[in-house]
């Protein structure tokens, strides 16, 4: 029986009332509306009854939620905002509870795509919701692979699970981040590393299936067998093997080199690795085609990742020149901070910094969404930029928008990703129905 899933994206789509408020917009033929419509009609067809019965309970809940997120996160932003535009924190609640019955944008969001601004907000139809995308587009377009013939063996397993999607990288060729050694209820399994003691070098410690990088650590080896945590607290090698036996009895840990960034963003990285997310979706001609990029930087030097939703920076990259844009934070609707034209901690210049060797960069990402995953519609890669070139750190099947949205300043629904999804989803619909249009031909 399939999990009931009570994440996130799937409490919000039910609590925001997206499935009476979306079949409301303006038919517009456009890309966005596309999905708007598609969302709202395939999606609901797709789930099960006990998740249309919970749907249902939970629409008398919908005009509290509303209510509760403005008065929340107008209290987290709304003077910063009045500080920064003039606008007044009556019309920022107006303007939130209307976009909320209107496109089911709840507040979060107004604050995380800049609705308070006059000409983002007359394109607020054509912004992706994170719910749309993540509880139900990416789900529809990977059970029937865009419309296109199913293969017998889907590789989604493959990215999920970092050791397997290092052996995949390994058998295509496709330079990814080494694996020493696995951890796992109390046992190491050993994969780029065939020693007795640990390699004497900066290690990187992770779960194997965690996201947004949650319980990394980070260990500097300090000489004589010994390591410092990012807390400050040094062990031996043995200690830190059996420090990681233990926590292995409750979540399997992988054990890596720490990576360091190409020579020219170093000063950008602020002591992490910094990594781009690379978006790349399957086009008209079946080939795989980069359609937005973000570079995202630690902003405090005492972290040890990158990512967005972790306090990190990021900044829209232009996909023809990579080029970055401004840096902003603003992952969970928090957006005190603005926008960098230079790194807040360390003050180096961010807008404008050219990424090297982009050209390279976009051609691995097509070439490992082809040979990796070609049944994938859509991935997100995690990829960082090395002295060596680009080296893949992560894949994932259902990557977040609002980080694309918020970093571009603007919507992607009728730009080339959301022309891309709205060209999938049309022909899975088509490859959905065809079945049933045979059967009845046949009658």
């Amino acid at each position: 029986m399939e999990k009931l899933d009570l994440g996130i994206d799937r409490i919000t789509r039910d609590l925001s009332g997206a499935f009476l408020i979306l079949p409301r917009l303006s038919d517009d033929d456009t890309a966005a509306t596309l999905i708007h419509r598609y969302f709202q009609r395939e999606v609901w067809d797709e789930i099960r009854m006990v998740d249309r019965l919970i749907m249902y309970a939970a629409l008398p809940l919908v005009p509290f939620v509303i209510i509760l997120l403005t008065i929340v996160f107008t209290t987290l932003n709304g003077r910063f905002i009045k500080k920064r535009t003039g606008k007044g924190i009556i019309r920022q609640i107006y303007e939130q509870i209307r976009l909320a019955t209107r496109y089911a944008i709840l507040s979060p969001w107004y604050y995380i795509f800049e609705l308070h601004d006059e000409d983002k907000r007359e394109h607020a139809g054509e912004y992706l919701n994170r719910f749309e995308i993540k509880a139900g587009i990416y789900k529809l377009l990977r059970k029937y692979n865009g419309g296109l013939p199913i293969p017998v063996e889907r590789t989604t397993a493959y990215i999920k699970d970092k050791a397997c999607l290092k052996a995949r990288c390994n058998d295509k060729g496709i330079a990814t981040t080494p694996i020493f050694w696995i951890f796992e209820k109390r046992q190491i399994r050993k994969i780029d590393w065939q020693d007795e003691k640990l390699p004497e070098i900066d290690l990187f410690v992770k779960p194997l299936a965690g996201q947004g990088g949650g319980g990394t650590s980070r260990w500097d080896y300090l000489g004589s067998g010994q390591y410092r945590g990012g807390d400050g607290k040094v062990a031996t090698g043995e200690q830190l093997i059996e420090y990681l036996r233990t926590a292995s009895e409750h979540k399997t840990y992988l054990v890596q080199p720490r990576l360091i960034n190409h020579r020219e963003i170093t000063d950008l990285a602020n002591g992490t690795l910094a990594t781009i997310r690379v978006m790349s979706c399957r086009n008209e001609s079946d080939n795989y085609e980069v359609t937005d990029a973000v570079f995202r930087m630690a902003r405090n030097s005492k972290t040890v990742v990158d990512n967005y939703h972790a306090g990190g920076i990021a900044a829209n990259v232009d996909i023809q020149t990579g080029e970055l844009g401004r840096g902003t934070r603003g992952a969970w609707g928090t957006v005190a901070d603005g926008w960098y034209d230079r790194h807040p901690e360390t003050n180096v210049p961010i807008l404008h910094r050219k990424l090297p060797c982009w050209p390279e960069l976009i051609r691995f990402v097509q070439d490992a969404h082809g040979c990796l995953f070609s049944d994938q519609v859509v991935i997100g890669w995690d990829v960082a930029i090395l002295d060596t070139g680009p080296c893949l750190i992560e894949a994932n099947k259902a990557p977040d928008l609002d980080i694309i949205q918020r970093t571009r300043n603007g919507p992607v629904g009728n730009e080339r990703l959301g022309k891309l999804l709205a060209f999938n989803l049309r022909r899975t619909i088509e490859a959905k129905y065809a079945p049933l249009e045979v059967n009845s031909l046949c009658k």
